[in-house]
């Protein structure tokens, strides 16, 4: 049961990594990626003292799958182009999305559109772990911090 999940991220992901035709010294997106998570998570696992770890599992010309783990507060920001959708894997907190705040748990799945400004305090006695979809493909550059 707890990995009923896998198969269809499998597949959507399959499927978004079969859209491009790579030109030479281009990464080749044509052949479907696959990533093992849970291996990635025990691998490479927050440190202490690091508020945010995010980490690129697959990959297309089109979307991002992310590794993303909180602890503490993710600093408030948006994304000028991207949109996410965000499944909380392990953990609990507060996210807030423009001025509303709602509590979270694992098993929650929410979208955050391009533009509204957001966060994640985790507040339970673990480290927040999401699994992030993004499009277009994620990139730093696109993320505005809130000013301060």
């Amino acid at each position: 049961m707890k990995r009923t999940w896998c198969g269809a991220l499998i597949a959507l992901l399959w499927l978004g990594g079969c859209a491009a035709v790579p030109s030479p010294g281009a990464p080749d997106f044509s052949r479907p990626e696959i990533a093992d998570l849970q291996a990635q998570l025990e691998r490479d696992p927050i440190r202490p003292g690091e508020t945010v770890r995010i980490t690129r599992l697959v990959e297309s010309p089109d979307m991002s799958g992310l590794l993303v783990q909180i602890q503490g507060a993710m600093p408030p920001h948006f994304h000028k182009r991207t949109q996410e959708v965000i499944y909380l894997l392990r953990g609990e907190g507060m996210l807030q999305l423009g001025t509303e705040r709602m509590p979270i748990k694992a098993g929650a799945v929410v979208r955050v559109p391009a533009g509204r400004m957001h966060t994640f305090t985790s507040q339970g006695p673990a480290p927040a772990v999401f699994f992030v979809v993004t499009t277009p493909r994620w990139d730093e550059q696109d993320r505005v911090m809130a000013p301060e």
